[in-house]
C-alpha cells in the first residue's frame, strides 16, 4: 500500500468539492459532499494510474510533491492510499 497527496477544496458556492492531486498533474475529481471526497480521491488516482500515469514515488518512499496552500481556498489535505494490483502470473 502506497500513500499520495491529494487536495479539496470547495468550490465557490459549496456545492462541490474540487480534488486535485499536487504529485499527478492534471487528476482530478470532484465530490458532491465532503464524505464522498476520499472514495472519489482514491477512484480518481486508480484510474489515472490503471490509464497509464507514471506511478511517482509514494510519501513511504520519502515523496512530499511540493504545493502551496495559499493557492487554495479553505483545503481539506488529504493521504490517499493506493494498493497496486497484483499481476497475474504473482497468484
Amino acid at each position: 500500500m502506497k500513500n499520495y497527496i491529494a487536495i479539496a477544496e470547495p468550490s465557490d458556492d459549496g456545492t462541490t468539492w474540487w480534488i486535485s492531486f499536487p504529485g499527478f498533474p492534471g487528476v482530478t475529481s470532484a465530490a458532491d459532499r465532503p464524505e464522498q471526497i476520499a472514495a472519489q480521491a482514491r477512484d480518481a488516482l486508480a484510474s489515472a494510474i490503471e490509464a497509464g500515469a507514471s506511478l511517482p514515488r509514494a510519501i513511504e518512499e520519502g515523496e512530499i510533491p511540493a504545493y502551496d496552500l495559499g493557492e487554495y481556498s479553505n483545503p481539506l489535505v488529504l493521504l490517499v492510499p493506493y494498493a497496486a494490483p497484483v499481476p497475474a502470473d504473482a497468484e
